[in-house]
C-alpha cells in the first residue's frame, strides 16, 4: 500500500506479504486520520498468532523480535505500567455469559521519504468484556504508551491521543464503509459515520520523556495499534481471532458460531486441567471443616484481578456520567456507604446481621483504600458475583444478588460515576463475624445455593413501562433487600412480604397486606416522588431512599409505581377511606399509663386541635407501618431515634424520646398505640 507502516517493526527473516486492499479512494476516506491502521492490524495480529503458536507470552515474543532498543523500551514499559498479565495463549477468563480479555499491540511510524527511518512509536494495552450471547464487545480500558521524542506540550499531546483513540476505536468497533449507491464512481467519497459509544472507555496515557531528541509528532501514530489490540483482546477472551474490522455484534456472533461456540466458551489451550465449580465444591466441606478445626485464616478461592491506572474523570462522557448518577441515586448507595458523621461515600458504616457485623466499603476512587485502581472487570464481578478485586468473597449484606440483574450499560455508567467522586483515603474496618461465616470461602457454597446471577429478563406481555419498573425495583433499586424476609441462611425469600431491617419495619409491597394499606399506582407514585401520600409518609431508612430518588425522572418513578401496584391484591380504595381519629368505644383501651403518656407526649402532634381538622403529623397513626409490624421493635426505634426529614423533601421531624421514657413507659405506650390505632391486629 506504500504506507509508512508497510514494513513490520519486527525482525522477520523471510517475508511474503499479501495485501487484501480496498479501492484507493475508499481507503483514503476511511483511513483519513488513521491511515496506517490496516497494515498494523495485519502485522500485530500476525505476531500475536505466532506467539500463540510458539507457546510464548505475546509481549516477550515481540521483544525477542525487536532489534531497536528504543522500541523495545516502549513495549516493555507500556506492558509494565498497564499491568500486563503474562500468558502463553488465550486465558479465556469468564464470568457467566461475559468473557474478559486483554490485548497488546505496537506500531512505529517512519520519518522522512518512504521508507524512511523509525520515528514516533505507540503501544496499546486494551481490556475488553465480550457478551458471548449478544456478541457485544465493550472496551473497558485503554492504556497507550507513546514515544515521540521531545514532548513540547504534554497536556495537549494527551488530549490529542485521547481524541484519536476514541475516533479510531469507534471505527474499529462500529463502522461499516460503503460507497454512494447512486453514484459509485472512484470520485465518490465513502460514507464513514463515526458512531458514538454508549460510554467512553477509561483511557490512560504514558509519555516517555526524551528531551534530548527532536519532536517527531503525535498525529495519528498513537491510534494506529487500536484494531490489533482490540482483536488480540477478543482472542484472549474467547479464543476467536477476528481478522476483519469492524467488530460488530453481528460479526462477533457469526465468528463465535463458526468456531463451534454453543453457549459455553472453549476450554483454555494451556494444557491445564480446569474443574467446574461443582467439582470444586465436592471437597469444600472437608476443607471448611479442617479450617474450623484448626482455626485457619480464610483464603480467597477466586482469582485476583490486577490493579489498573486510576481513571481520569474527563475520560467519560457527560451522558454516561449522568446515567451513572441516576443509577447511584436509585441504589441509594451513599446511605449505606457513609458512616454516621463520616465523609460521604468513604464507607465504614456498620451493618448488623444475625451472623455478625460487616462494614460498608470505600466507594471513592482513592487508589489505596477505594476503587481507584479497580478495573471495570473487577467492579462488574463484585457487583454481579460478590467477589472483590483481590478474590475474596463479599458478604451478601452487600446486595449483589440484586445488582446482578443490572444491564451492562447501567453497570458501566455507575462505574464511571464512581470514578469521578472525590477520593478519600479511609480503610473500612474488618468484618466481625461468627464461625463459620468468618470463613469467606464458605460464601462460595452460599452463592451456589442462593445466588442467581442471570441478568434481568423482561416479560414482553407486560409492556414497556411495567418491565422498566420491574427492572428498576429488582436490579439497582434492590427493594427486596429490605422488603423481603430472609431464611435461616440470610438469603432473601421470593415474596416482598415485609421484614424487619435495621430496627425498622419495611412493610409488605405485595399481596393483600400491601393493598390493605391503600397502595395503588397514584399513592405509590406520590410516596416515591415526595415521601408522602394518602397511604403513608416515609420515615427512617425509607425517607433516605425517597430523598435519593429525587435524582430520577418522573417516568422512572411512574414505572416503579406501575410495577409495584401490580403486585397488590384487592381494592386499595377501601383502605383510603377517612380514618376516624376518635376511637370507637369497643376499640378504646382502658385508661392507664399508656394513654397518659400518649396524651402528654404524643397528642400535641398526632391529635387535631379541633376534631376533623389537620394535625402536625402528615399521616394518621392508623397508617403507621411501625404499629402494624409483627413486633414492637420498629416502634421502639421510632421512639428512640425520632424521625429526621432528609433535605429536599417536605416532610416533618419527630423528636427522639430516648432517655425520657423508661422501659416500662415505652412498653405501656406501645401496648396502648397498638390497641387503639391497629385494633384489627393482635396485641404484641
Amino acid at each position: 500500500m506504500g504506507d509508512r507502516t508497510i514494513i513490520p517493526p519486527y525482525r522477520v527473516p523471510n517475508k511474503r506479504i499479501t495485501v487484501h486492499d480496498m479501492a484507493p479512494m475508499v481507503r483514503a476516506a476511511w483511513m483519513r486520520g488513521v491511515s496506517a491502521l490496516p497494515n498494523t492490524f495485519a502485522h500485530e495480529s500476525f505476531i500475536d498468532e505466532m506467539a500463540f503458536e510458539a507457546g510464548e507470552d505475546p509481549v516477550e515474543f515481540r521483544l525477542r523480535h525487536l532489534d531497536d532498543p528504543r522500541q523495545a523500551d516502549l513495549v516493555r514499559r507500556t506492558a509494565a505500567e498497564a499491568g500486563w498479565s503474562a500468558r502463553s495463549g488465550p486465558r479465556l477468563r469468564r464470568e457467566g455469559r461475559m468473557a474478559y480479555g486483554q490485548g497488546f499491540a505496537f506500531a512505529t511510524y517512519v520519518h522522512g521519504t518512504f521508507p524512511g527511518v523509525a520515528a514516533a512509536s505507540a503501544a496499546w494495552v486494551v481490556d475488553v468484556a465480550v457478551d458471548t450471547q449478544t456478541g457485544e464487545v465493550t472496551l473497558t480500558r485503554i492504556f497507550i504508551g507513546q514515544d515521540q521524542g521531545l514532548v513540547i506540550n504534554p497536556d495537549g499531546v494527551r488530549q490529542q491521543i485521547h481524541g484519536n483513540a476514541v475516533q479510531t476505536a469507534s471505527r474499529v468497533m462500529l463502522e461499516e464503509v460503503t460507497f454512494d449507491e447512486i453514484s459509485p464512481t472512484p470520485q465518490s467519497w465513502a460514507a464513514y459515520p463515526i458512531q458514538t459509544f454508549p460510554a467512553v472507555p477509561d483511557i490512560s496515557t504514558m509519555l516517555i520523556a526524551r528531551p534530548e531528541d527532536p519532536p517527531l509528532g503525535v498525529g495519528e501514530s498513537a491510534a494506529v495499534p487500536s484494531a490489533a489490540a482490540i482483536a488480540n483482546a477478543i482472542f484472549d477472551a474467547t479464543g476467536v481471532r477476528m481478522r476483519e474490522v469492524p467488530f460488530t455484534p453481528e460479526k462477533m456472533r457469526s465468528a463465535l458460531a463458526a468456531h463451534g461456540f454453543d453457549g459455553a466458551l472453549p476450554a483454555p489451550a494451556q494444557g491445564k486441567k480446569r474443574h467446574s465449580l461443582r467439582r470444586k465444591l465436592l471437597g469444600l466441606g472437608t476443607v471448611l471443616g479442617g479450617a474450623l478445626t484448626f482455626g485457619a485464616v480464610a483464603l480467597p478461592l477466586n482469582r485476583p484481578i490486577a490493579p489498573v491506572t486510576p481513571s481520569a474523570p474527563a475520560s467519560f462522557s457527560a451522558e454516561t456520567l449522568e446515567r451513572g448518577r441516576q443509577v447511584f441515586a436509585l441504589g441509594n448507595c451513599a446511605s449505606c456507604h457513609t458512616a454516621e458523621g463520616g465523609i460521604a461515600n468513604a464507607g465504614g458504616r456498620p451493618v448488623v446481621t444475625p451472623f455478625g457485623t460487616v462494614y460498608s466499603t470505600n466507594l471513592t476512587p482513592d487508589p489505596d483504600t477505594g476503587l481507584g485502581r479497580w478495573s471495570f472487570e473487577a467492579f462488574d464481578r463484585a457487583m454481579r458475583h460478590g467477589i472483590s478485586r483481590d478474590g475474596h468473597n463479599l458478604y451478601p449484606a452487600f446486595p449483589y444478588t440484586s445488582f446482578a440483574k443490572m444491564s451492562g450499560e447501567d453497570m458501566l455508567a455507575l462505574y464511571a460515576f464512581l470514578q469521578t467522586l472525590a477520593p478519600v483515603s479511609q480503610m473500612a474496618p474488618q468484618a466481625q463475624m461468627i464461625a463459620p461465616a468468618n470463613l469467606r470461602p464458605a460464601l462460595s457454597v452460599w452463592n451456589l445455593l442462593y445466588h442467581d446471577a442471570k441478568p434481568f429478563m423482561p416479560e414482553p406481555a407486560k409492556g414497556e413501562v411495567w418491565n422498566r419498573g420491574k427492572y428498576l425495583v429488582e436490579a439497582a433499586g434492590h427493594c427486596s433487600a429490605c422488603h423481603a424476609p430472609r431464611n435461616a441462611a440470610g438469603a432473601e425469600m421470593p415474596e416482598l412480604s415485609g421484614a424487619m431491617i435495621k430496627g425498622w419495619y419495611a412493610p409488605a409491597l405485595a399481596g393483600a397486606e400491601a393493598t390493605a394499606r391503600g397502595w395503588d399506582e397514584d399513592t405509590l407514585f406520590a410516596y416515591l416522588r415526595t415521601g408522602h401520600s394518602e397511604a403513608a409518609t416515609a420515615s427512617g431508612p425509607m425517607a433516605e431512599v425517597t430523598a435519593s430518588l429525587t435524582a430520577l425522572p418522573d417516568n422512572d418513578i411512574r414505572a416503579m409505581a406501575t410495577y409495584l401496584a401490580s403486585l397488590g391484591e384487592g381494592d386499595p380504595k377501601a383502605a383510603l377511606a377517612p380514618v376516624s381519629r376518635t376511637p370507637v368505644a369497643e376499640a378504646s383501651p382502658a385508661p392507664g399509663p399508656g394513654s397518659r403518656i400518649y396524651d402528654s407526649a404524643c397528642a400535641v402532634c398526632h391529635e387535631p386541635a379541633i376534631s376533623g381538622t389537620v394535625t402536625a403529623a402528615l399521616s394518621p397513626l392508623s397508617r403507621s407501618a411501625a404499629l402494624r409490624a409483627p413486633k414492637p421493635d420498629a416502634l421502639y426505634s421510632v421512639l428512640d431515634e425520632g424521625v429526621r426529614a432528609p433535605d429536599g423533601l417536605a416532610l416533618r421531624d419527630m423528636p427522639s424520646f430516648h432517655g425520657e421514657l423508661t422501659a416500662s413507659n415505652r412498653e405501656a405506650l406501645a401496648t396502648y398505640l397498638r390497641h387503639r390505632f391497629a385494633p384489627d391486629l393482635p396485641p404484641w
